[in-house]
C-alpha cells in the first residue's frame, strides 16, 4: 500500500508539472510605477501601474485589477501582471483596502469585514488612469476588468452593476471568493477556479457562471490542480494567457496576433487549447458563446 500511494502520489505531480508549462510572453517589456491617488481609500492610497515599455506613439487598453484580501497589487501578482501587460495592456491595481476600506466600511454577510463596497476603488482607478495623459491608454477601445478572491467579487460587483457606465468589455474572476452572486448581463466574462481551493471553492464561481440572466458569452475553467493562489504564490502562467486570450478576443477585436491563435486557444478542441480536449487537467471546463457581432445580445 506505501508504494502505491507513493506511485500515486508521483502520478499527481507529473501531472500538475505538465499543466503548468510556461506560457509564451507577449512582444512587449514592461514597466512598473506606484502612483498615489487622492480619492482613494486612505487605508493605502496608492495605485500600481503596469504596463509596456514605450513603444513610440502606440496606446493599449485599459485592464483594472483587484487585488484579494491581505494581497498588496504587483508585489504579489508581479508575475501575473507583467505576463498580461506584455501582451499590449496597460493595468492599474488599487493598493487600498487590503484588509478591509476603513472609510467606506460596509459588510456582507460571510465575508470579511468591510468589504462591501470594495469594488469602487476599481472603478475610481478607472476614472484615474483615464484622466493620466501621461498613459499610453487607448480610451475608445473599453475595458477590461480582473480580480482575485476579495478582488474577484470587487470585479463581480463592478461588472454587474457598473460594467456599461465604466465602459467594460470583458471579465476574467481569478477564484473569487464571495457568497453574493449578481449576474454579469452586459460583458463576456470568464470565471476561474479549482479543484484544490477550500477558500473559495468551486461552488462560487459556479454560482456566478450560472447566474439567471448572465451573458450568454462566459466560462467556467476549474483547474484539476489549482488552488486559491494560483495567480499568486501558486502562480500558473496558463491562468494570465487564457485572461490575455479572453481580452483580446472580446477587448482589443484581435482573435490572431503573429502566430498565436487566441481563438483557438480558447474555443478550439486541440490539445493545448483551454479546455484540452477534456484531457484530465481539467475538472470542469465550459466555455458558451452568444451569437451575433454582440456578444451578451
Amino acid at each position: 500500500m506505501p508504494l502505491l500511494l507513493a506511485l500515486a502520489a508521483a502520478s499527481l505531480v507529473e501531472e500538475d508539472a505538465s499543466s503548468r508549462r510556461p506560457s509564451p510572453t507577449g512582444p512587449f517589456k514592461t514597466t512598473h510605477t506606484s502612483y498615489p491617488v487622492e480619492s482613494l481609500d486612505k487605508t493605502d492610497p496608492f495605485i500600481d501601474v503596469v504596463m509596456p515599455v514605450d513603444q513610440g506613439d502606440r496606446l493599449f487598453p485599459l485592464v483594472a485589477y483587484a487585488h484579494g484580501f491581505d494581497d498588496k497589487a504587483y508585489a504579489d501578482y508581479p508575475s501575473l501582471f507583467d505576463e498580461i501587460a506584455s501582451w499590449g495592456y496597460v493595468i492599474v491595481a488599487p493598493l487600498s483596502c487590503r484588509f478591509g476600506c476603513h472609510e467606506d466600511c460596509r459588510s456582507k454577510k460571510h465575508d470579511p469585514p468591510c468589504f462591501a463596497d470594495y469594488y469602487k476603488q476599481q472603478l475610481m482607478s478607472i476614472e484615474w488612469a483615464h484622466a493620466q495623459a501621461h498613459l499610453p491608454i487607448n480610451r475608445t477601445a473599453g475595458v477590461a476588468l480582473a480580480g482575485h478572491s476579495m478582488g474577484g467579487q470587487a470585479t463581480l460587483f463592478s461588472a454587474a452593476y457598473n460594467a456599461t457606465q465604466a465602459g467594460v468589455k470583458a471579465v476574467a474572476l481569478h477564484h473569487a471568493y464571495t457568497h453574493t452572486y449578481p449576474a454579469i448581463t452586459s460583458a463576456p466574462f470568464l470565471a476561474f477556479t479549482g479543484a484544490l481551493d477550500d477558500v473559495a471553492p468551486p461552488q462560487m464561481a459556479e454560482s456566478i457562471f450560472n447566474a439567471p440572466g448572465a451573458c450568454p458569452t462566459r466560462g467556467l475553467v476549474n483547474r484539476k490542480f489549482a488552488d486559491h493562489h494560483e495567480p499568486t504564490t501558486q502562480y500558473n502562467p496558463e491562468l494570465a494567457l487564457a485572461t490575455v486570450a479572453w481580452f483580446k478576443l472580446f477587448v482589443d477585436g484581435t482573435p490572431t496576433v503573429g502566430d498565436k491563435d487566441f481563438e483557438a486557444l480558447l474555443f478550439g478542441t486541440q490539445p493545448g487549447s483551454l479546455c484540452d480536449g477534456g484531457d484530465g487537467r481539467m475538472k470542469n471546463c465550459t466555455l458558451l458563446r452568444g451569437g451575433g457581432p454582440t456578444p451578451c445580445a
